[in-house]
């Protein structure tokens, strides 16, 4: 019993050791995803998708510091009308994130964390009824100079993530500070997002 118990022990030990990261580490991390993403004027929830990459710096055993470049298909549905309405907007996160891994002793490789996510719009249109037009195209036709969508959105992105064998589970909630549109009523956008990455250790 004496030998199953320190090798129980052992083999916690060296779970802890591989999952714990060197302090002044860097890696690398390949992610792919989901997001439902809403609008405060929309009444659905749109299912959309995020790739990208993830450095992360280890600084002491329980923080590090990321940044990421994602590609995230975001926006929000609405049918309060009776008109089928999908607003879709594709942006550019950047994502910086403070990284908190809480109990590194116990329960190796889970994390918090919280941040700051400048992002740049890459396109965006909306689909009524199945019909797909431009936003900035859109706004012309209904006689709206003065309303434009913003090509900059700042949103503070919090959540956790977990690590296993290189493979890390990171679920958050990106909280939408800045309004999408200018000349019109305050328009957020806010994300659940879920990926799954790969980390590599990178060599310099």
């Amino acid at each position: 019993m004496k030998k199953i118990f320190l090798a129980v022990v052992a083999l916690f030990v060296s779970v802890v050791m591989y999952a714990q990261r060197e302090e002044g580490s860097v890696t690398v991390q390949p992610r792919v995803g989901v997001n439902f993403s809403s609008l405060t004027d929309y009444n659905r929830t749109k299912f959309g998708y995020t790739f990208g990459m993830e450095v992360e710096f280890q600084m002491t055993d329980m923080l590090s510091l990321s940044g990421a470049i994602l590609y995230s298909d975001q926006g929000a549905k609405d049918n309060s009308e009776g008109v089928e309405e999908i607003f879709d907007i594709d942006y550019a996160n950047i994502p910086i994130m403070l990284n908190c891994y809480v109990a590194p002793e116990v329960l190796p490789g889970f994390a918090i964390k919280a941040g700051v996510q400048p992002a740049f719009r890459t396109k965006a249109s909306v689909r009524i009824d199945g019909a797909k037009i431009d936003v900035d195209e859109l706004f012309n036709l209904m006689d709206l100079p003065d309303t434009k969508l913003s090509k900059f959105m700042f949103s503070v992105p919090v959540g956790l993530s977990y690590e296993y064998n290189n493979i890390v589970f990171d679920a958050r909630y990106n909280f939408g500070i800045t309004d999408l549109f200018k000349g019109e009523g305050k328009m957020r956008n806010n994300v659940v997002q879920l990926t799954l990455g790969y980390k590599f250790d990178a060599e310099f």
